[in-house]
Order: structure tokens, then C-alpha cells, then sequence
């Protein structure tokens, strides 16, 4: 995922922690080190971040993991009118309730947040944060078909003008959703 808006300017601290792994956790570490050319401490830190980012927040929502090929075949077995109403209307009712319950607040800093956070961590898309004034793109690229894009267009559409309070310009291919709009 490439933020190309970015949302914490502040420089971050570091802490040393001294932690006790299992010899086998400690191994496995290690050999996916090496693999990934990369520090143990690297990876740990990066490990960290996901949980900060992400597995905290997810756990509570009961999110699930499944095969992206899974959640392919699903997709192919969905009405893209069906997709597209349910998407609607958990448009209309997520991205408040997600970005208040683990933001406690609800707001453009917040919903752009969840996106990176979903992109960055989920696994699902990638995505693309830019912006210029008040007028923000957000681009997401995934590999689950026209379906999948139909649902997100619906999805992000209603949460923008719900939430945030903007009329988005929408555009889908097969793999991509681009939102254009201007911050209230």
C-alpha cells in the first residue's frame, strides 16, 4: 500500500524491549528473517505493528480470515445486485461504527485511517490516499473482479456522503475503485 497523504507527521520514538521467545518461536523468527532479507528486530517491529494497526481492532469486530481464492468463489456465486444493496448497506452503517469504536471518533482523518489500515494490514487491496487542498483520491486496486469492484464503489460511496458529508465521483474496472471528492 503507497499513502501518498500523510496522516501522523509526528517522528517516532523508539523503546528497547527485552522480551522471552520460545527457542522454536525464536528459530521461525530468524529463519523468516533471513528469507525476507530483513532483521529479526525488523521483523518483530513489523509483527508489533500489525497488532497495533490491525489484529487489535479486528478481533473485536470478529473479522475472519479466509483464502482470497475462497472469497473469489463466493463472489462468483453472489447476484451483483444483491452485492451491491448489502454493500450499500453496510456502507451506510460500518465505517462509523468501526472508526468510532477503535478511533473513538468519526470523522475524514479517522474513515482515510481505516482504509490505510485495511490496505496496509488486511490483505485484501491495495489502496492509494492522495490529496490537495480539500480535494481527495483514493484509489484501491484488489484482484476479486467487477463484482468485488461494484460492491466497493457501493460501499465507499454511501459511507462518503453518510459520513463525510461529500458527493464522490466514483469510477470501477474489473480490479480498481477510484473516489474523488472535496472534504466539507
Amino acid at each position: 500500500m503507497r499513502v501518498l497523504m500523510n496522516l501522523s507527521t509526528r517522528q517516532k520514538k523508539t523503546v528497547l524491549r527485552t522480551v522471552r521467545l520460545s527457542e522454536e518461536l525464536d528459530g521461525i523468527l530468524e529463519k523468516d528473517a533471513r528469507v525476507n532479507r530483513t532483521s529479526v528486530n525488523a521483523l518483530i517491529s513489523s509483527i508489533m505493528a500489525k497488532y497495533a494497526g490491525w489484529d487489535r481492532y479486528t478481533e473485536k469486530f470478529r473479522y475472519i480470515s479466509i483464502p482470497g481464492t475462497i472469497f473469489r468463489a463466493l463472489l462468483d456465486l453472489a447476484d451483483e445486485n444483491a452485492l451491491a444493496t448489502a454493500a450499500e448497506r453496510l456502507g451506510d452503517e460500518l465505517p462509523k461504527e468501526i472508526t468510532s469504536f477503535w478511533f473513538k471518533k468519526s470523522n475524514l482523518e479517522t474513515y482515510l485511517q481505516y482504509i490505510s489500515n485495511a490496505a496496509e494490514y488486511g490483505n485484501a487491496l491495495e489502496a492509494e490516499i492522495e490529496n490537495e487542498g480539500r480535494d481527495y483520491t483514493i484509489s484501491i486496486h484488489h484482484e476479486y473482479g467487477k463484482k468485488w469492484s461494484t460492491a466497493l464503489k457501493h460501499y465507499h460511496d454511501k459511507a462518503i456522503r453518510t459520513y463525510l458529508k461529500a458527493i464522490p465521483q466514483l469510477e470501477t474496472t474489473e480490479n480498481t475503485v477510484t473516489l474523488r471528492f472535496q472534504a466539507p
